[in-house]
């Protein structure tokens, strides 16, 4: 499938995309509906992530954060992974170049952080060539997301793997809940633009939906020097959802496409007898290439058990195109040359990356009392890299998990689990979990939940074979992994409290933990072959360390169409280690409102605050007005305008990541019809 291109996914745009069909009143992304809040004022919140199972969030021993899709339309953001920032102890910035946003819980890694599982629609995204989560080049438009729920601590026991601090489960919306058509553009004062285009329509059995973006971002303007930065990228995305729903069976196809072109900054190189003259003399582009397609089938076997067998398959191409000038010490030393004067060479960054996950899911309801989730499932894992690998690697994982709900009385709810999983790379693991919960009412409830799992070290850290190729066919000397690196193992303890008050709209969740990680890798993956000589890369270097604290999150809603979120944590990171400490924060803060009045206006704002990450304050405040109109039927739209504004004066996170000018305008709309 390699090479396959972005063009296929136009196909599925317009096959779904010649009939227009109407549209219900709230169905779209951007359209503000300051009603609907019955459900909110009326039914204890059902979710699906902690057990995968659903459950009333009362009966949850896991803590939670649910992201609904009334937040997601009235906050404003552009793009998914910045939600995330109303979910106690996260924080979204970018480190190197704008486009690689660190989304990180508990902090421990200020660049491509590697503890958080990450899911779309069941789809894992994080990616273990180079352990990460790129969401630049996730084929996902937010106007498609119906809510965003995140287990907050390891849940192995129901996702395997890297499910360490945290998971983040995306939910999209079915094509019945976007029926019609609606477009979307946003457009800001420093340059920044978004277009979003989707229709969805409904045939017989079958429903559809098929949605694409356009998205540039200027990125940052000046490095710590005052220098202008080569930054800022663009990405072009589309997704197409087709859905078959029978009486006792359903079968769905999720497809999607991106492709990100990202600006780079230039690099300088030194050996160990050159340490000047030796730099890139083009403006490198990192160029990605990512698709995926998805199948899932359920039958319902009766009206207590049902199974859903599902498979997906994710690739990620990058590349990128470096002209170098090299001096002749650091050429000669590095690649063996033999040269007198300056040279003008070439290489290139690879990097390939795809998954194969299958996996057969039981969902078995025993009795009244007892529910029980078992899956087995496979997945391989295989990175392409000239540079980085010399070659190919890969890892194959076997898995089995069970997890069950067990009512003990009207009162207490035991929620446990377990997975074991074999990995080719990293040897057996066993990841359990034992959560009780209390219910002091239908709507109150007091839990306590010990969990436990693993962080196994990516493909590269176990097979580095990094060097650079020359387009002139020069091979320099190579870094190469050792022994590899040792998997991180945590253990979790956390005691929380969950209100929910229907009739004035409020929930209320708190939550304390106390966290073990073992063996956390704290080694840095850097090129050390500078001594003429191959040369193994820093390896084994750990630490033990404990996170303890305490998070709250209070969700409100007014019957007036009124809405407020709060959030804050406090973390106590305990450690000696300086890298550590800079890449956590043990304050963070999020507010959010949004007022109706006239029927058709709406004031809206935010504010994030965050203590100490990368030893700098950092907080902002976004505030915009928004505007309601009817155009005629089902047609409506919406119109609006706001500022935001950095109020910390900071470089953003690294001392390199600066703005011209830290407040801009923007304007956006929305029309569905």
């Amino acid at each position: 499938m390699k090479g396959m291109g972005f063009q296929w996914i136009a196909v599925g745009v317009l096959v779904c995309g010649n009939v227009l069909a109407e549209a219900n009143e709230d169905a779209f992304g951007r359209e503000l509906s300051f009603a609907g809040y019955d459900s909110f004022l009326s039914a204890i919140p059902v979710v699906v992530t902690p057990s995968k199972m659903p459950q009333p969030r009362v009966n949850v021993s896991s803590t939670l954060s649910v992201l609904d899709g009334e937040f997601i339309r009235r906050i404003n953001m552009q793009y998914v992974e910045d939600l995330l920032q109303f979910v106690p102890g996260f924080s979204v910035a970018p480190f190197k170049t704008s486009s690689q946003k660190i989304v990180s819980y508990h902090g421990t890694q200020l660049d491509e952080y590697r503890r958080i599982q990450v899911l779309v629609n069941g789809r894992s995204v994080y990616s273990a060539g180079l352990a990460r989560v790129e969401w630049a080049t996730l084929p996902l438009n937010i106007e498609d997301v119906a809510r965003v729920e995140v287990n907050r601590g390891p849940n192995a026991a129901s996702y395997g793997i890297n499910s360490f601090f945290a998971v983040v489960n995306i939910i999209t919306r079915t094509p019945l809940e976007t029926l019609g058509s609606s477009v979307s553009a946003y457009s800001g004062s420093r340059g920044d633009y978004r277009l979003f285009g989707q229709q969805s329509r409904l045939s017989d059995e079958w429903s559809y939906r098929a949605s694409a973006s356009i998205n540039s971002v200027q990125g940052f303007d000046e490095d710590a020097s005052g220098r202008p930065r080569h930054d800022g990228h663009r990405s072009v995305m589309g997704n197409v959802v087709m859905q078959k729903d029978m009486s006792n069976r359903s079968f769905d196809i999720d497809m999607g496409a991106s492709q990100l072109r990202d600006r780079v900054e230039p690099s300088q190189y030194v050996s160990n007898r050159s340490r000047s003259g030796n730099y890139d003399t083009n403006q490198p582009m990192r160029l990605v290439d990512r698709e995926h397609i998805k199948l899932a089938y359920r039958q319902q076997l009766s009206a207590d058990h049902e199974i859903k067998l599902q498979y997906y398959y994710d690739q990620s191409d990058l590349n990128e195109y470096h002209e170098v000038l090299l001096t002749p010490e650091f050429y000669n030393e590095v690649f063996g040359g033999v040269s007198a004067v300056n040279v003008n060479k070439a290489y290139s960054v690879d990097l390939f990356e795809t998954r194969h996950d299958l996996e057969l899911q039981s969902d078995w309801k025993a009795s009244e009392r007892l529910r029980v989730i078992s899956s087995l499932g496979y997945r391989w894992d295989e990175a392409d890299s000239d540079l980085y690998l010399s070659g190919k690697a890969g890892d194959e994982v076997f898995r089995g998990s069970s997890n069950l709900e067990y009512l003990l009385g009207d009162d207490w709810v035991l929620n446990t689990g377990a997975m074991l999983e074999r990995s080719q790379m990293g040897g057996t693991f066993f990841s359990p979990k034992l959560g009780a919960t209390y219910k002091l009412s239908e709507r109150e409830s007091v839990r306590m939940n010990v969990s436990q799992a693993v962080r196994t070290p990516d493909i590269s850290d176990q097979f580095f074979r990094w060097r650079y190729t020359l387009t002139s066919g020069e091979v320099s000397t190579t870094s190469y992994a050792l022994n590899g690196e040792k998997s991180e193992e945590i253990t979790s303890y956390e005691m929380g409290y969950f209100h929910y008050w229907p009739s004035q709209g409020v929930s209320l969740d708190l939550k304390f933990y106390h966290d073990k990680v073992q063996d956390m890798v704290l080694s840095k993956k850097h090129f050390s072959a500078l001594f003429g000589a191959d040369r193994p890369i820093q390896e084994g270097v750990v630490e033990d360390v404990t996170i303890r604290g305490a998070e709250i999150e209070l969700d409100w809603r007014f019957r007036s169409g009124a809405m407020a979120r709060v959030t804050y944590a406090y973390q106590d990171t305990q450690t000696q280690n300086a890298s550590l400490l800079e890449s956590t924060t043990p304050n963070m803060m999020s507010l959010f409102g949004s007022v109706p009045f006239a029927d058709v206006w709406a004031v809206n704002g935010y504010y994030f605050y965050a203590d100490k990450l990368a030893n700098k304050n950092y907080q902002f405040l976004n505030t915009w007005l928004s505007y309601r109109l009817t155009l005629g039927g089902y047609s409506k739209a919406t119109l609006g305008i706001g500022m935001e504004a950095r109020l910390d004066k900071n470089a953003l996170v690294r001392k390199h990541n600066n703005l011209a000018d830290d407040r801009f305008a923007y304007v956006f709309t929305n029309i569905t019809f």
